[in-house]
């Protein structure tokens, strides 16, 4: 059986972040909260209702809501999308930032994980992108997870979530500990190099639209 089984609660990381956007299968409600496609499928998930998810069978409602716990990487996601580059659209493109809490009937998976178990590598086509900050939910999202939904740019300004302390954040950038790990601590640095091009090109937007009312 290719059965995949849950994270403890305990392993989750402190933020989750999800990009919600036009022709996305996930609902997000006035609640809010978020609902995935497939909500009827009560046997337990297997690798290859994993790989349907991963690949993207647009004739295969899924029973997951993607997410991962980088927001650099998830801003940068949400920019590749053409729904963001159509100045029609691109309000609709929304961050949605999660916070992890007790809460009977959530079900989290870390697809890198789940391949690992059973010995089996990603299919080739999304292996480059099964990294270990990504993470599924099942079925729903509750809106006790939910801290805030932000427009792209505005969520690229200011990178801080809204209840990190000034203790957790520390004096200057938060630098990853080398001590965690080589892997760990080159995506952490992946991470700082990330966030700050997008601070750096949301200022250049800002820069632009504020000369262009100036010039008017």
């Amino acid at each position: 059986m290719d059965i995949i089984h849950p994270l403890p609660p305990s392993s989750l990381p402190k933020y989750l972040y999800r990009i919600h956007y036009p022709s996305s299968w996930t609902a997000l409600t006035p609640l809010p909260s978020l609902l995935a496609k497939d909500r009827t499928t009560l046997h337990p998930p297997t690798l290859t209702t994993l790989t349907a998810h991963l690949t993207w069978k647009i004739n295969l409602p899924s029973p997951f809501i993607s997410t991962l716990s980088s927001k650099p990487h998830a801003i940068s996601w949400a920019r590749s999308l053409e729904q963001y580059k159509n100045p029609l659209t691109r309000e609709a493109v929304k961050l949605i930032t999660l916070k992890p809490r007790f809460a009977t009937g959530v079900v989290v998976y870390n697809p890198k994980l789940c391949f690992a178990a059973h010995a089996i590598l990603p299919p080739e086509e999304v292996r480059d992108f099964v990294r270990d900050e990504e993470y599924i939910i099942l079925h729903s999202i509750p809106s006790s997870w939910i801290v805030s939904v932000e427009n792209i740019d505005a969520a690229s300004i200011n990178p801080v979530d809204v209840d990190i302390t000034k203790e957790e954040m520390g004096e200057g950038l938060n630098m990853p500990d080398p001590r965690v790990g080589f892997d760990e601590f080159i995506t952490g640095m992946e991470d700082i190099c990330l966030e700050m091009k997008l601070i750096l090109e949301s200022f250049k937007r800002l820069g632009t639209y504020t000369q262009a009312i100036l010039r008017g």
